[in-house]
């Protein structure tokens, strides 16, 4: 058994990668959320975000405060939207409160069966760093192996009509027809310089399983 990997009865896992909880990283509401409750789905997509906020931010603890004030505040929502968030240095961020499988708020109005991560800053300005890139494979073959998804795949999102690759960036739901329940836009998100890199995320997935 590769050291990368866990056992969970006779099911092998790929361990989760670090994460700075919540609480860690000063979330007004803690660990929990006082704006609602949370829902859970069975994810099957790994949907891909950048925040496209500043790149030359020394604080990435408040950075990722200041995501959820405006989620909270200007947004409306009763959390933070993603589920993780990931700084240039490779740090993980606990995003929505609930914990594993939580439907975040952060594709299309279709969120039921996705996983929602965001780069933080503008990835339309600058490619994400390699330890972003690093840890983002690593949380992603977390989720594949513990959820059975084929990194390399595709399948149907119910929730928005649409043949998705398992790994997918948020403009890709911009196809999404009239509806379908989804409320889609044009979006660059995730940025220009990432999501070119998406194919290769994939790859990488796939290696960490190996």
């Amino acid at each position: 058994m590769s050291s990368k990997e866990l056992r969970r009865g006779d099911i092998v896992i790929y361990p989760k990668p670090p994460v700075i909880t919540r609480t860690e990283w000063g979330c007004p509401d803690g660990q929990d959320t006082s704006h609602g409750n949370p829902e859970y789905t069975r994810v099957t997509h790994l949907i891909l975000h950048h925040t496209a906020t500043p790149n030359d931010v020394t604080d990435w603890f408040a950075e990722v405060r200041s995501i959820w004030e405006l989620h909270i505040f200007t947004r409306g929502w009763n959390d933070i939207g993603y589920n993780y968030l990931i700084d240039p240095n490779g740090v993980i961020y606990e995003g929505r409160a609930g914990g594993d499988n939580v439907v975040g708020a952060h594709f299309i109005c279709a969120n039921l069966n996705t996983m929602g991560t965001a780069l933080l800053g503008n990835l339309s300005e600058t490619p994400p760093t390699e330890r972003a890139l690093t840890s983002l494979a690593r949380l992603f073959a977390w989720k594949c192996s513990q959820g059975g998804i084929d990194p390399l795949g595709r399948g149907l999102h119910p929730a928005s009509g649409l043949d998705l690759e398992n790994i997918a960036g948020h403009r890709d739901g911009s196809r999404a027809e009239p509806g379908s329940g989804a409320c889609p836009r044009e979006t660059e998100c995730p940025g220009k310089f990432f999501y070119p890199v998406i194919p290769r995320i994939r790859l990488r997935v796939k290696d960490e399983l190996a």
